[in-house]
């Protein structure tokens, strides 16, 4: 093993759950109980039943318990687990490699317990010594070893037909993808992760080579596992595209590098960048297959849309279309489309809240790129602070669940307001804004129809961030009394030219400007601050 692994052990993919340990049993076996194995510590344990209660150590363990509909049992995550639907109601036993989760896990006293190979033999020891049962996983170097993952950890919980089924769909889909891309010219590809790069013995090498790529971090005379590699290698190699992890960037846009050195790559030269989504391309688990796809559709998109568009998920193109708009009791709104084929554009109708300043009465949707199934979510954001000269109407954030922000093209949002609750303001000043995380930036904003005192508004937004309706305060009255006195007083005397101050707003601009936003692209909340590179790595490694 080459010595630059040493940080990155610290780090990204390889604190995620790998492969089985040495008793990993056959897909085809029963599950029944108990069943013993062997884990990565070589420690051989018996499961005597099936466990009711399974607290997951890291994000990968915990999305390979959701894909395999083992769920429900799970009653503790880790810190970056908190991606996956109802991990709120689960206790969060901290961040898997903190005094913390061997607390809050203890506490708990699960059935089992399942570690990544990243969790210190010590700490699985501790568990063990408070008479938990703990299956530590090896570190996953392929994509076999995560499907096989997948059922192993399906037969440790009780539920290997679904977790058979998910592993099986996952070999169907690597299948037709490999058979999609087998005639491509392959790309160079240069994966970057806070300085770090993908060795040949690595998932994240698996995934660019599966998706069509040509790793540049791959050849033979190069450290087979995670190392970091200097910005004259990478130049000398001239990748054509950088693939980039959400964890550290926003924007699909190929980084300067170094003093600038990797402007001198054709991938900058050309803009070839692709953001592929850190809950994705960092842990091995099923939705792994989702970043490969992802990179197809940019690497290769002739072959996404004739040999992989609509057969990757096939039942996502058939059933029971459902598109369902619905307020939550904490107030969010979950907007549901499900089994809506190769539709583009999606209508998501709201009903009225009462008493309501403002709120949302319907989101149209255009779709970027075929997604049968997603969510998004409206929930309230309180705390912003309208831009000067303006009050608040209605703040919401946007999220998404199952889509990404690139692949919805622009979002029509259309907003009621009580004519009432605007008071003396002007209603043709009512506007919607988009946060850039620093700023707001106003968006073109049409009122479309009147209801007797309702004023309905409409806008267009790109990506998701937060987004704010304000209105104009009214100017303040002008004492005529006062003024026509005044004017009299001075009417005799040698006149003083006086400037007059000019209101200022922290806007850039009206609030009718047009919004000149790209299509596609996703706002962010701000640059992140850079206290230490490693630091940043260190942290966002942990979540894996």
């Amino acid at each position: 093993m080459h010595t630059k692994r040493l940080v990155l052990v610290a780090l990204v993919v390889v604190a995620t759950l790998g492969s089985p340990g040495v008793g990993a049993a056959a897909a085809a076996e029963d599950c029944s109980f108990p069943i013993t194995r062997t884990d990565a510590t070589g420690t051989t344990m018996t499961i005597s039943e099936d466990p009711e209660t399974v607290v997951t150590l890291n994000p990968s363990a915990a999305q390979t318990m959701y894909e395999i509909d083992a769920w429900d049992e799970v009653v503790g995550v880790s810190t970056y687990a908190d991606y996956l639907p109802g991990a709120d109601e689960k206790t969060t036993v901290g961040t898997g490699t903190d005094d913390a989760t061997v607390e809050q896990t203890i506490a708990l006293g699960p059935d089992l317990v399942l570690a990544p190979n990243t969790i210190s033999n010590e700490t699985v020891e501790q568990l063990r010594d408070a008479g938990l049962t703990v299956y530590k996983f090896e570190a996953a170097e392929d994509l076999d070893a995560v499907v096989e993952k997948t059922r192993s950890t399906g037969e440790l919980v009780g539920h290997c037909e679904s977790a058979d089924a998910t592993a099986d769909e996952m070999d169907r889909q690597l299948d037709l993808i490999e058979d999609a891309v087998a005639d491509v010219d392959r790309p160079r590809v240069f994966y970057t992760f806070f300085g770090f790069t993908a060795g040949e013995d690595t998932f994240v090498h698996e995934v660019i080579e599966t998706a069509g790529g040509d790793n540049i971090a791959g050849d033979d005379d190069t450290p087979s596992d995670f190392f970091a590699i200097s910005a004259e290698v990478v130049v000398d190699e001239d990748p054509e595209w950088f693939v980039l992890n959400s964890d550290e960037y926003d924007a699909a846009t190929v980084p300067s590098g170094p003093d600038g050195d990797y402007e001198g790559t054709t991938a900058y030269r050309e803009g070839n960048a692709v953001v592929l989504d850190a809950n994705e391309i960092s842990q091995p688990a099923p939705r792994l297959v989702d970043a490969i796809v992802d990179l197809v559709r940019v690497l290769h998109p002739e072959a996404y849309d004739e040999e992989i568009e609509g057969r990757i998920d096939p039942g996502a193109l058939d059933g029971e279309r459902r598109v369902v708009a619905e307020r939550l009791v904490d107030g969010s709104v979950s907007l549901q489309a499900a089994n809506i084929g190769r539709t583009r554009h999606v209508s998501f109708d709201l009903a009225p809240r009462s008493n309501a300043t403002a709120d949302v009465r319907r989101v149209n949707v255009s779709l970027s790129t075929v997604n049968p199934t997603f969510e998004l979510a409206l929930r309230d954001a309180d705390t912003v602070t309208a831009p000067n000269g303006t009050r608040t109407l209605d703040a919401v954030a946007l999220s998404g669940n199952g889509i990404y922000a690139r692949d919805v093209d622009h979002l029509t949002l259309r907003f009621a307001v009580n004519g009432s609750r605007l008071g003396a303001a002007d209603p043709e000043t009512v506007t919607l804004y988009r946060s850039t995380g620093t700023d707001w930036t106003p968006l073109r904003t049409t009122r479309v129809t009147t209801e007797n005192d309702t004023l309905v508004y409409e806008a267009r937004t790109t990506g998701f961030s937060a987004l704010l309706l304000a209105v104009d305060e009214p100017a303040a009255p002008t004492n005529t009394t006062t003024a026509s006195a005044t004017a009299t007083a001075t009417a005799t005397a040698t006149p003083t030219p006086t400037p007059t101050p000019t209101p200022t707003s922290t806007a850039t601009a009206r609030p009718r400007t047009a919004d000149t936003s790209t299509p596609g692209s996703a706002p962010g909340f701000g640059p992140l601050v850079a206290l230490v590179a490693v630091l940043l790595a260190a942290a966002a490694g942990v979540r894996r």
